[in-house]
């Protein structure tokens, strides 16, 4: 018995590497639109922080269901940030604005890696797949 694969046996582990291939992709993909949510999220954060002012009149505050209130603006010396783990700190407008920019430009560098491992994916896949329909076109043939 020969120590050569059989084509079968190259088919099925062709179809289960790219089956694999087809899982990461989609993770990748679905692990970038999550990102890119992030990243809405932080520059519209910053916006809001830039546009306060200490002469604003009324800001609408969202409180779902598309509803708003009127209100009073927040005092634009402090802002309160998110740092995880459900901790919350206190910092000033221009130290919230560059923890913000920070926290964009590291999330924009991820979806920028994300993205690469994504092509590099989908350029395996696309040549596993070239090679399987060869495979598969040479055994009809012989």
């Amino acid at each position: 018995m020969s120590n050569q694969p059989s084509a079968e046996d190259s088919v099925n582990a062709l179809l289960m590497e790219i089956r694999i291939l087809e899982s990461t992709y989609n993770e990748l993909t679905s692990r970038e639109t999550l990102l890119e949510r992030a990243l809405l999220e932080s520059r519209a954060a910053l916006d809001s922080i830039k546009g306060l002012s200490d002469h604003s009149p009324e800001v609408l505050t969202q409180i779902g269901a598309g509803a708003m209130l009127r209100s009073q603006p927040p005092s634009p010396d402090k802002v309160l940030i998110s740092i995880g783990a459900n901790v919350v700190v206190e910092k000033t407008k221009e130290e919230a604005v560059a923890m913000l920019e920070e926290r964009s430009r590291d999330v924009e560098k991820t979806i920028v890696s994300v993205m690469q491992q994504r092509n590099e994916i989908a350029q395996r896949l696309a040549s596993d797949r070239d090679i399987l329909n060869s495979v598969v076109s040479r055994n009809q043939e012989g």
